[in-house]
């Protein structure tokens, strides 16, 4: 079922007066620059939000596979939300998949508000996504595992039999999405050599992990091996190869033939099996992580159950990740695309990445108090933030939590917010904003996403490119060209000429210094867009 939501430059407006009000000038100014272009039109696909509405599809189904959420293996439907920009005549565009987070378990079940993919956060990044251009799929995986066994065995071996479902579960949607191209007349309009996946918390885990694992050598590392049995814990004679596309006993087979490559990958949060998971080649990778994150580790470190404080498994964090990414070559495209970037968010993450580009280490306060007394007249230890950009209804969580255990749902309430003490939905919009705001121009130039839009400019000529003084640009001979606007990769409009009339136009480099500008050319009769470079 389709249904439509609105964002107006009012929305805009009323965030920069709460922001303005937290003194949060990082995103004020950002936001505002964002707000000054949109109203003299000069938004840029892909970097800001260019379309008023969007379009969702929930429930599309996407696959079939085994689950043990219930204890027993069942054959269950892989299912999905579909983001699109609404009235949007481009017919291949890129794609986002999003995973959720939620420990491998629902919401409650796993002891936290969120675990799905309609929570709060992982949906307003597909919508924004969808005004800018994209198409995101909010996509569910299978769960289950056993958190609080007392056998570190036990926990672990679920746990990455958990997580290695969830991998071939992104890997099935990202070959449904090709399949529908070839065989179902592309009804979502994506553009299958554009696939990108992106998770947060534990969707952070299945993100990378379907980036790199994929040789039987990575399984059998020393910490993957069950102490007791001396077998690894993840059999892909039992649970399906790394792409899901065999049967065995807890694997069932889709969309065989198509491939389930992503052209890169982004996480909020989680972490890697292992870093030498990491080989030259992969794709490249995009991280946002709270150093002080207490379940999943920043550098090297154990997961832990957020119940229960137990130790899983050790896994490589976030910042390990991009640095070695890095040294591979493999973010090469992001480091070139990001070179002379001095937007805010830039500058932030580059203060604290120590140069790794591609890392933006998210930084909160440590809590003012050691415990919080809730309800039940307990006292809970409070722990650092690891995921400030998530909120949820406190209403709904407790009656949620008191059908399952009557009188335990303004504890459980009360539990939520230790790790998060100001959770609301405002605070987390800003820290998508500013996750937005870094994420997408390196979206659009590692992956030359504009190039897209050209695709669609037929009658459009920019020569010589790249160039080292000067530009021709050329129309169709009867549409006379009348402005010319260049932008750099942040969308900051570095020129403008209006009144030209002519079917051409040669833009003089003058003192624009050497990189990727992005062209809005405004004719008699419609608009193009185009990129070129100069030496």
């Amino acid at each position: 079922m389709k249904k439509k939501s609105y964002i107006s430059r009012k929305y805009i407006v009323k965030y920069l007066i709460n922001l303005t009000k937290m003194k949060n000038l990082l995103q004020t100014s950002v936001l505002a620059v964002i707000l000054l272009f949109s109203m003299q039109g000069y938004a840029q696909r892909f970097l800001t939000e260019v379309f008023a509405n969007f379009d969702s599809t929930s429930e599309v189904v996407y696959g079939q596979n085994i689950s043990i959420l219930t204890g027993s293996p069942v054959l269950s439907p892989l299912r999905m939300d579909v983001y699109e920009p609404s009235g949007d005549n481009m017919s291949a565009r890129p794609l986002i998949i999003l995973c959720h987070t939620g420990s491998f378990l629902p919401p409650v079940l796993n002891g936290q508000a969120t675990g799905s993919r309609k929570d709060s956060s992982i949906v307003e990044m597909a919508k924004q996504f969808a005004r800018r251009g994209y198409v995101a799929a909010v996509m569910s995986n299978r769960m289950g595992w056993l958190p609080t066994s007392p056998d570190q065995d036990t926990r672990t071996g679920t746990l990455l039999n958990a997580a290695y479902r969830g991998i071939q579960d992104l890997r099935t949607c990202a070959r449904y999405f090709r399949r529908s191209v070839a065989e179902m007349s592309n009804p979502y309009g994506i553009d299958p050599d554009f696939i990108i996946a992106g998770g947060i918390g534990t969707g952070g885990y299945i993100t990378f992990g379907a980036a790199t694992l994929n040789k039987p050598s990575e399984l059998n590392l020393t910490k993957f091996i069950n102490a007791t049995s001396g077998q690894p814990y993840v059999i892909p004679a039992v649970n399906g190869n790394f792409e899901g596309t065999d049967s065995t006993a807890l694997n069932r087979p889709n969309h065989v033939g198509y491939s389930s490559d992503l052209n890169l990958v982004f996480n909020l949060g989680g972490a890697l099996g292992d870093s030498t998971w990491l080989e030259a080649g992969e794709p490249p990778m995009i991280g946002f992580h709270c150093p002080t994150d207490p379940f999943a580790p920043y550098t090297y470190g154990g997961v832990i159950v957020p119940t229960t404080g137990d130790f899983v498994v050790n896994v490589s964090g976030t910042y390990d990740v991009l640095r070695i990414a890095n040294q591979l070559g493999n973010n090469n495209t992001i480091i070139a695309a990001a070179a002379g970037f001095n937007d805010p968010y830039t500058l932030r993450a580059n203060s604290l990445n120590n140069g790794n580009e591609g890392m933006f280490p998210i930084i909160r306060p440590m809590p003012t108090t050691q415990t919080t007394t809730c309800p039940d007249g307990n006292p809970y230890p409070n722990f650092p933030e690891g995921s400030p950009w998530d909120w949820w209804n406190e209403t709904w969580y407790e009656a949620a939590v008191n059908s399952q255990q009557p009188g335990a749902g303004s504890t459980a309430v009360c539990k939520a917010r230790l790790g998060n003490p100001d959770m609301s939905a405002t605070k987390g919009r800003l820290y998508i904003d500013s996750i937005m705001g870094y994420l997408n121009p390196r979206l659009v130039g590692a992956l030359n996403l504009v190039s897209i839009n050209n695709a669609f400019n037929k009658d459009l000529k920019l020569y010589p490119n790249p160039a080292k003084t000067q530009v021709a640009i050329k129309g169709n001979k009867n549409d006379l060209i009348l402005a010319v606007s260049v932008m750099d990769i942040t969308g900051k409009e570095v020129f403008k000429e209006e009144d030209i009339a002519s079917p051409t136009y040669v833009l003089e480099r003058k003192g624009l210094t050497a990189g990727i500008y992005y062209l809005r050319i405004r004719f008699k009769e419609g608009e193009g867009t185009g990129k070129i470079m100069f030496e």
